[in-house]
Parts: C-alpha cells; sequence; structure tokens
C-alpha cells in the first residue's frame, strides 16, 4: 500500500510562523523554507504514516484537493516527504534506506537503488586484512551475492587484524568459515588464487564488480590478472587499498573503456617513486599492520562502491588517495592523463 511520510532523517526547525529550516542529516545540509498554513498542517498530520487518501479525508474541510496533492508535489520534491510502497520497507534496511533517500528525487528512486544493491554480483579476490572487511561491509549494504575466493586457511598471526576469526578457526579455510558465519547471505566460496595458472571464468562471469584484495605475490601482478578478465568482459574493477608504513591507499575503481587504466596507475607509481633507482641492500619480508587501519581503509572502499553501484556521490575516478594513520590525514593523487 502507498503511504506518505515525513523523511526519518531530517529535522524540521521553526525560525517564524512563516519559515521553517529543515536539516537533512544524511547529507549535512539546512535549507529554509517559507510555508503556509497548508504546509504546516500537512507536515503535523505526517507526523505519523498515512495515505494519500486518509491525509486529503483529514484536510477536505480546510483545503480542496488539488492543492493538497499539489503541496505534497512540491514537499516531496523539495525531499520532505516521501511516497512509498510500505510493503517495502522496514526492517534490516531501514537505516540505509533513510540515508540512500537523502541521495534520491523520490521514494520511488531510493527504493530503485537499493534493489539494485541487492540485485547486484560482486566477486572478491583475496580475503585477508582488507578482504575480510570488505566482505563484511558488502554483506552489511545489502549485496545480493558475495563470490569470495582465497586458498589459504586460517592463520594464529590473521588475527590481529582480519575480521569473522577466531582461534578456534586456526587452520581452517577462510571462505568456508566465511560462508558459514554469513548464513543469512549469498556467499559462494572458491579457494582459488589469482594466478595466470588458474581459471577464473567460473567467479568473474556474472559478476556486476570485482575487487581485487589479493597480493601474493605482488598487488601489481594479481591487479594485471584481474585487469585482464575485467577488460575481457567490461566489468568495472577497484584495487582495493592496502596499508604500509603508517599508510593506507584507497585504491581506484577502473572502468574499462572509461577511466584511467591499470596501466596508468602502475606507470604513475614507479614514475613518482623517488627511490626506485637506488641499489636494494635489504628488501621487506613483513609488514606491520592494525586490524583499525585495515577496517578504515577497506570500509571507505566498500564506501566507494556503494557510491559508484547507486550512481550517487563524488566518485575519484582516475585518483587514489594515500592515508598518513598517525596524523590522519588523506592526500588524494590524480595519475589519469592530462
Amino acid at each position: 500500500m502507498n503511504k506518505i511520510k515525513l523523511k526519518d532523517s531530517i529535522c524540521i526547525l521553526k525560525e517564524s510562523e512563516e519559515v521553517y529550516h529543515v536539516i537533512f542529516t544524511g547529507i549535512r545540509r539546512v535549507k529554509k523554507f517559507r510555508v503556509d498554513s497548508l504546509v504546516k498542517e500537512i507536515i503535523e498530520e505526517l507526523k505519523g504514516e498515512k495515505t494519500e487518501e486518509e491525509l486529503f479525508s483529514s484536510l477536505k474541510e480546510r483545503y480542496n484537493k488539488k492543492n493538497i496533492s499539489e503541496c505534497i508535489t512540491a514537499l516531496e520534491s523539495a525531499g520532505i516527504v516521501r511516497k512509498y510502497d510500505s510493503s517495502k520497507i522496514g526492517g534490516r534496511y531501514d537505516r540505509q534506506i533513510s540515508f540512500i533517500d537523502e541521495l534520491t528525487s523520490s521514494g520511488e528512486e531510493t527504493i530503485r537503488l537499493q534493489k539494485k544493491l541487492e540485485d547486484s554480483v560482486i566477486s572478491v579476490f583475496g580475503i585477508g586484512g582488507i578482504g575480510t572487511w570488505i566482505v563484511n561491509g558488502l554483506y552489511q549494504i545489502g549485496i545480493g551475492e558475495i563470490r569470495i575466493s582465497d586458498p589459504d586457511k586460517v592463520e594464529e598471526s590473521n588475527l590481529n587484524r582480519q575480521l569473522f576469526f577466531n582461534s578456534r578457526d586456526v587452520g581452517r579455510y577462510k571462505v568456508n568459515i566465511i560462508k558459514k558465519k554469513l548464513s543469512d547471505s549469498k556467499i559462494v566460496p572458491f579457494k582459488k588464487t589469482v594466478s595466470d595458472k588458474e581459471n577464473l571464468e567460473e567467479i568473474v562471469q556474472g559478476s556486476d564488480f570485482l575487487v581485487n584484495c589479493a597480493d601474493n605475490p605482488s598487488v601489481e601482478e594479481t591487479s594485471k590478472i584481474i585487469d585482464k578478465y575485467a577488460t575481457k568482459y567490461k566489468i568495472p574493477y577497484c584495487i582495493a587499498g592496502g596499508y604500509n608504513m603508517h599508510l593506507g591507499m584507497i585504491g581506484p575503481i577502473i572502468i574499462p573503456g572509461e577511466t584511467a587504466t591499470l596501466d596508468d596507475f602502475i606507470k604513475y607509481q614507479k614514475s613518482h617513486d623517488r627511490l626506485n633507482k637506488l641499489e636494494l641492500i635489504k628488501d621487506i619480508s613483513q609488514t606491520g599492520n592494525l586490524g583499525p587501519i585495515a577496517g578504515t581503509i577497506a570500509n571507505i572502499q566498500v564506501m566507494e562502491i556503494f557510491k559508484y553501484i547507486i550512481g550517487k556521490g563524488n566518485l575519484h575516478f582516475n585518483k587514489f588517495a594515500e592515508m598518513d594513520f598517525m596524523d590522519l590525514s588523506i592526500k588524494w593523487k590524480y595519475f589519469g592523463k592530462h
């Protein structure tokens, strides 16, 4: 049944009898509106959810139906009220729908974008310090099918930064544990590594988005492999960040044929490495890492994926960021062609 209500996330403040201020909490905006008696009565009526007919019935003695309808339309355009099919809201994604609602022009668009998330298929390669948090974030925003691939078993050293696992899971396959723990979601597990020797077609085909978190033997090598599949099937993907020397990297989203390429990204990294011409005396054998760093970078990455899928917000195409966790500064770097 279609109903009308004030948006849950707004706050309305009165300056005078003729002027209201509306705070849109999700997007941190305050707008001033001139109001008349009809607007004020509709706002009062819609503090409780009603159908249009119920609202017309309440106001018909003082206002005609045409004026009421026009006022509702104006309030909806302003983002103050929403019309909804009540059967499609509430429950698990109620708060998320309220968030999306501040980015859309109608309740119908809001529900359509939420459904788009629920209809999406995303494949995640590498279920480690970044990958576990990515999977959890995708699960929370309601991605309909999450394909996860990693051949590794849980090790005790994973527990300081990887989600889902505890000491009783040591020695068990990561993907199997996650499938069991997220049993109310469609998790499709694979025990494949990202390498030229492995056929990843089964995972990639039918995916709407790919996420590369695999870093063995290196992020560059695994990203090149993912890029080949993404280019072949024209699937957008992201290099899902990482962390090193107190820096977390928020990786780029690459859309084959539209954005700057993986080669552009790699060339930028190499050309801006001030130390690459020096002789190597001792290579890195292990970098330090921390759970809060992994979780923060991964969740920012999920936010970028969320914005891409629903088509809202400012996306950082042709850019990546470095976040210094010792002072929490973020620097965005452009690697596209000028």
